[in-house]
């Protein structure tokens, strides 16, 4: 019935169609040798399918009834120390959809100077961490490389029953890999699309 509907999306939290998992991430800001940094980790080599030695935020996998943000906070406090009584969230950044579905919801977080001496990368997960300075990545030139997604349609696709031709002009997509040196570590992919947002808005 109507009312049932009326009932059932009223009490409904939104998602994200086809969202086969949602993270949450958080990009720490901090005070470090009297420069504002953000600070980056390294996932340990031992994290077979989970992108071993790549450069990254802090975050994971949004639990059942968990508020992304929370999920960013617990993250950060199992991989490198820091409790959420030492960060300041002070803005959620723009959402991502990958090309696989996933979901990810950063958040902007200032990190006590308390919150840095707990420091303690977990050995399980994190290689190691490090601080690129803000203004380091706000005059970095920019480096961007694109590459196409394309649908890969096989013969069983229905064409002759939706009434449209084999040569159908499926739509392309495109993404964007930026890319940021610092001192030897490489930051790109994810992490690196996360940064340049966030440098868009400053």
């Amino acid at each position: 019935t109507i009312a049932a509907m009326k009932d059932y999306f009223s009490h409904r939290e939104l998602g994200i169609q086809g969202a086969v998992g949602e993270y949450a991430i958080l990009v720490p800001l901090v005070q470090w040798e009297g420069k504002l940094c953000l600070l980056f980790e390294t996932r340990a080599e031992t994290l077979v399918g989970h992108q071993p030695g790549e450069v990254c935020f802090p975050g994971g996998r949004r639990e059942a009834g968990e508020k992304p943000v929370d999920t960013a906070l617990r993250e950060t406090w199992e991989e490198i120390g820091i409790p959420a009584e030492a960060i300041e969230i002070l803005a959620p950044l723009d959402v991502i959809q990958d090309i696989s579905d996933r979901v990810i919801y950063p958040f902007l977080g200032l990190v006590s100077p308390a919150g840095v001496a707990h420091l303690a990368a977990s050995a399980a997960e994190v290689k190691n961490v490090f601080f690129v300075p803000l203004d380091y990545l706000l005059d970095y030139p920019e480096e961007v490389y694109r590459y196409t997604v394309s649908a890969q349609v096989d013969d069983s696709f229905p064409y002759e029953r939706i009434g449209f031709p084999k040569t159908y002009p499926w739509r392309k997509g495109y993404m964007d890999v930026p890319i940021y040196e610092y001192q030897g570590h490489y930051i790109w992919g994810m992490t690196a699309r996360i940064v340049r947002d966030l440098v868009s808005h400053l």
